[in-house]
């Protein structure tokens, strides 16, 4: 069965994220940091009620916060001219599949930037399911619509690339561009 889509994941792919600095900061609140995340991502909270979350566990001021971490999120152009490239070539339906909470995604990717690139998106925010839970992959390849074996799933994480699997796509794993786009390259001639 030939692929007729590529999904791309968001944070550590198209974005490189401010968290992993907090993380960082904060070793010692690492499981806590990740738990307001996936409340985040899930959809539980607003990105202010995040924010104020982080200030109180951490100490940082509100403001701060928001300086410090979120505004340290930097858009990969390398791999947005990658997607802009398979867009334009027309072969194949591109998706966007993240883990990310409501009202984040715009920071780095306006809804009609979104639309121009994309032929579809699934935001766990959105959702209230986040990867690697197969359900929104299956998601996913409905908006798109495709089935699961016509899809690959670009992602930094192994899980979610396992949570992938298991709902059949075929996977690559984002480790650089220059390795994601050879394996990309690899999978599609396999299934042409």
């Amino acid at each position: 069965m030939a692929i007729k889509a590529i999904i791309f994941d968001c944070f550590g792919v198209l974005v490189v994220s401010g968290t992993e600095s907090m993380k960082h900061d904060f070793p010692q609140l690492s499981q806590q940091l990740h738990d307001l995340t996936l409340r985040s991502d899930y959809g539980y909270m607003s990105r202010s009620e995040f924010d104020d979350a982080i200030s109180e566990l951490t100490g940082v001021p509100h403001d701060e916060v928001e300086a410090r971490y979120w505004q340290q999120n930097v858009r990969s152009e390398s791999v947005f001219k990658w997607v802009r490239r398979l867009k334009n070539e027309g072969t194949y339906k591109i998706g966007l599949l993240s883990n990310i909470g409501k009202e984040w995604l715009d920071d780095f990717l306006p809804t009609d930037e979104r639309g121009t690139l994309f032929d579809g998106e699934v935001l766990s925010g959105v959702v209230g399911i986040v990867k690697p839970d197969v359900r929104i992959f299956e998601m996913m390849a409905e908006k798109l619509g495709v089935q699961s074996e016509e899809c690959v799933m670009i992602d930094d994480i192994l899980e979610n690339v396992e949570g992938a699997k298991r709902a059949g796509m075929e996977t690559v794993f984002f480790g650089t561009l220059e390795q994601a786009q050879s394996d990309l390259q690899e999978v599609l001639t396999s299934r042409a």
